[in-house]
């Protein structure tokens, strides 16, 4: 074990707050290397522990708050976007049923058109959704 390593953990740890040091060992105490844990808990040892606990648990459910609110926001912004895509769909389906009714009914250019255009925007939006879908794949294979 590197000896100045330690001191200069030592010095860096013991200038610290009890939540810094709690964020710390909640974050990244198994990660440390063996000076800079060797430290920590040397220096964890000549702090209250019961205060050193309750602000380690105060920092582990304000860590597990923010994971929460983070995935909350997450879903939210993927109901969002099938809401966004199912509309699209919607209007695709709007325009192709206007343009068969037009059609049927004798404006036979404007219902081709209009069908045309809803099959196009239906084809290009699908498409569009699934080439970004396999180039997520190709970066991350547990991506949906």
């Amino acid at each position: 074990m590197d000896q100045a390593q330690t001191a200069y953990f030592l010095d860096r740890y013991a200038r610290m707050s009890d939540e810094e040091l709690s964020y710390l060992l909640v974050t990244r105490g198994d990660s440390l290397s063996e000076e800079a844990s060797h430290a920590l808990h040397t220096v964890l040892g000549g702090r209250d522990p019961t205060l050193l606990r309750q602000e380690v648990q105060a920092t582990t459910a304000d860590l597990h708050a923010q994971i929460e609110r983070a995935e909350h926001e997450a879903r939210k912004q993927q109901k969002a976007a099938r809401l966004q895509h199912n509309g699209i769909r919607i209007v695709c389906a709007v325009l192709l049923i206007v343009g068969l009714i037009a059609w049927m009914s004798g404006h036979a250019n404007e219902g081709i058109g209009f069908a045309i255009g809803g099959i196009a925007l239906f084809l290009l939006i699908e498409i569009r959704r699934l080439v970004w879908r396999f180039i997520a794949a190709l970066f991350d294979p547990n991506a949906r």
